[in-house]
């Protein structure tokens, strides 16, 4: 065989270890040092509610989000609806910690598509990054309809009586129920036998409450039930519910 015709074959090998070569010394990170790079940058992640989803109107929406910075520290989270801040969550190290975990609540609103945000911050104010997701707000279940489906449970609530002196009842407080059959109770308490449930959406009207407005009194079928405030919207001024005495 001829040098010439030996060059020919062996040039390409040598070329291509070449290029294998100068692809290893010319590399910036390694794989494991790129992988811990991205593992202490700064992270802010909404872990509830996921994006996309929906509420009906009134409804207590449980907001969620952790952020972390191994270098600054977090030292606050921000929840915004709309640009709108609703809540706040501030580091127990006011130079910040390594990783925050936050929760806020927001009660839906306005039946339209709305953007929640959450911003964490350093402890000199600046922005450690932005996470979003969509909600979208409807109607209560019910809210428009004209009739029962057929087969549906529904729970009767009978009106408050009227007062002795003739008078009519013009307005006064209401409680709006979020969340399937909540158990309305014979006393302000667990302990309390049910009377009977109440659907989601249905909006009653609160005629008393326990000292520490914790559970509420309402007219339920003929006399008088009891539910537990949390799980309900009040509307109205709950300084201005008589309070019951008795239990």
């Amino acid at each position: 065989m001829g040098a010439t015709e030996h060059l020919k074959r062996v040039l390409p090998v040598w070329l291509a270890l070449l290029s294998a070569m100068l692809a290893c010394t010319l590399s910036t990170s390694p794989p494991d040092e790129t992988a811990q790079r991205l593992e202490h940058a700064p992270l802010v992640l909404i872990l509830a509610p996921v994006n996309g989803s929906t509420y009906a109107e009134g409804t207590r929406v449980a907001l969620q989000a952790i952020a972390q910075d191994t270098g600054t520290g977090v030292a606050r989270l921000e929840f915004r609806i709309d640009g709108i801040v609703v809540g706040t969550v501030t580091s127990e190290n006011p130079a910040g910690t390594a990783s925050l975990l936050a929760r806020a609540e927001w009660i839906a609103s306005e039946r339209r598509k709305h953007l929640l945000t959450v911003e964490a911050f350093r402890a000199d104010g600046s922005s450690l990054g932005v996470s979003d997701v969509s909600l979208q707000v409807i109607a209560p279940p019910g809210a428009a309809a004209e009739s029962t489906p057929p087969g549906a449970a529904t729970a009767t609530v009978a009106p408050s009586p009227p007062p002795q002196d003739g008078s009519a009842i013009v307005s006064g407080p209401t409680a709006r129920i979020n969340v399937n059959d909540l158990n309305v109770r014979a006393g302000p308490g667990t302990a309390y036998p049910v009377l009977g449930t109440l659907a989601f959406g249905t909006q009653v009207p609160v005629t008393g409450r326990i000292a520490d407005g914790t559970w509420l009194a309402i007219p339920f079928n003929g006399t008088t039930g009891w539910i537990f405030t949390e799980l309900t919207t009040l509307e109205g001024d709950l300084t201005a519910i008589p309070v019951l005495e008795g239990f």
